[in-house]
């Protein structure tokens, strides 16, 4: 049997399989697992009951998505939906969670049918996006900016000593990932050119009670730049904004007193280069390279064959 990109001699991979794995390598060849091209924003919408909390991400292409909404704990709205799959697709309507209210109709018996929560997003431009909430017949409007960047989904963080680093092919726009029982922090490692900075944090499906410290700040103390606390009172959603952060290598993350491991999700307003910094496009010097190893090696392979007619 004969295995596609093995050489039939050794078994080992041949010479142009060993080129496509070479050109897959240099920066910009690979892209990362469970990251998307898209955009992240993190907003509000306003309705009769106040606002709700609605933040996420979307990919560019539109196929993929995911976007919670939320009102504020012990608020006259106190639901958490998330929408995902395609853009307004079907998972953007769903069951409503509000409670069925009586039937007050003559001859009508039990609580009338839950209705629907559905939401619609309308991007405009690659700056800023429409959106309208409704949930059984309450709606919530409001116009979010959008980060353009790379979307890295369930990643996991380290601790504040030793943070993950955050490599990506461009500009990173958002981070999602969960707090784990076991570590009950995620932090992550990244470069910034200099200038305003700001960074959205928020855990929607958070337990009543619990809190979570996020900060950001250089290497070794994750802390130095700002800080501050997600809770109940701010609906579990903070923004650490500094007009002018240096140069630099920092570190981002959260941490928790809570053994529960919700979903959270790092918004980049201002979008972070990777800690390692490749190009989203192989460096002159990088194609130069290959195109002189497809060169040789085609040579090769011509001579091999040659030799063997």
């Amino acid at each position: 049997m004969r295995i596609a990109g093995l050489s039939e001699r050794s078994g080992h991979p041949s010479l142009v399989t060993r080129v496509l794995i070479l050109f897959m390598l240099l920066p910009g060849g690979i892209l990362l697992q469970g990251s998307t091209l898209g955009f992240g924003f993190s907003g509000t919408a306003v309705g009769f009951f106040g606002g709700v909390d609605v933040s996420g991400w979307f990919s560019a292409d539109y196929t993929a998505s995911s976007i919670t909404v939320s009102g504020p704990p012990g608020s006259a709205y106190p639901y958490v939906y998330t929408f995902s799959g395609p853009l307004n697709g079907p998972g953007y309507t769903q069951v409503s969670q509000i409670p069925p209210i009586p039937c007050v109709l003559e001859g009508c018996t039990g609580p009338l049918p839950p209705g629907n929560a559905a939401l619609f997003m309308a991007p405009t431009n690659n700056f800023l996006a429409g959106l309208q909430f409704g949930d059984t017949g309450e709606v919530f409007t409001g116009a979010e900016s959008l980060t353009d960047g790379w979307i890295l989904n369930d990643t996991q963080g380290g601790p504040p000593s030793a943070p993950t680093s955050l490599n990506s092919p461009g500009l990173v726009a958002e981070i999602t990932g969960s707090l784990t029982a076991e570590a009950m922090q995620d932090y992550y490692d990244f470069q910034w050119l200099s200038g305003a900075f700001s960074v959205t944090a928020s855990v929607p499906d958070a337990p009543t009670g619990a809190s979570y410290a996020f900060s950001v700040g250089v290497d070794g103390t994750c802390t130095s730049a700002g800080s501050t606390t997600l809770n109940s009172a701010d609906g579990f959603t903070s923004t650490i904004a500094i007009a002018n952060l240096a140069s630099g290598q920092y570190c981002i993350g959260i941490s928790t007193n809570s053994t529960m491991d919700p979903a959270f999700a790092m918004v980049f307003n201002t979008p972070v280069t990777s800690s390692s910094a490749p190009s989203s496009v192989p460096e002159p010097s990088g194609l130069a390279l290959l195109s002189t190893g497809l060169l040789v090696m085609g040579g090769r392979l011509v001579a091999r064959r040659s030799r063997s007619i």
